[in-house]
């Protein structure tokens, strides 16, 4: 009887651990990019929440402005202060006669609780808000920070990464800050 004794070859001793360590690199590669885009898409869900949010306050305004056609008339719902950032509550003012406010009165009161509703459903929200040059329509900005789109330490982001618009001149005059994300709408009152 003939018995022949298999021996391995020495060129694949350890084989089986390099396999195992390759493919757990390979594994590990995967994973992170199953985090990296799980972490994106979060990210693109917290923007498409934030720009919700301002449609909702948009038409908030209008429907506070089509109330009060007088006051939008005379420009009291304008708000052309530059962007600040700010997130305190501003003083609500009231009538002088509680029973009969003046246009300008409710737009000023208006103008208080819809800033500080704004301030308080978007981090660092402002507006800038103007009448149109025809008187038939207004044109509003909603801005706020978008928190942690820092990639990088880049103090800038694209428009078209964040989905908004274009600021006014005028809305970002003076502030020194990031740019905040701005959103633009036409309302016609």
């Amino acid at each position: 009887m003939n018995h022949q004794r298999s021996t391995p070859l020495r060129s694949q001793h350890g084989s089986s651990l390099l396999e195992v360590l390759v493919t757990i690199l390979i594994m590990s590669f995967g994973l992170l990019g199953v985090a990296g885009l799980t972490a994106a898409s979060l990210q693109a869900v917290k923007m498409s929440q934030f720009q919700s949010t301002a449609l909702q306050l948009v038409n908030e305004y209008a429907d506070r402005m089509r109330g009060n056609v007088s006051g939008v008339a005379s420009k009291a719902y304008d708000m052309t202060d530059a962007y600040s950032g700010a997130s305190a509550s501003v003083t609500v003012p009231s009538c002088a006669a509680p029973q009969a406010c003046t246009p300008a009165e409710l737009a000023s009161i208006d103008r208080a609780e819809w800033t500080n509703s704004l301030r308080r459903r978007l981090p660092g929200g402002g507006s800038y808000v103007a009448l149109d040059a025809n008187g038939l329509s207004v044109d509003i900005w909603i801005m706020w920070q978008e928190p942690g789109l820092d990639f990088d330490n880049a103090s800038t982001l694209s428009v078209a990464a964040t989905g908004g618009s274009p600021c006014p001149d005028a809305a970002l005059a003076g502030y020194a800050g990031d740019a905040p994300i701005c959103i633009y709408y036409r309302v016609s009152i």
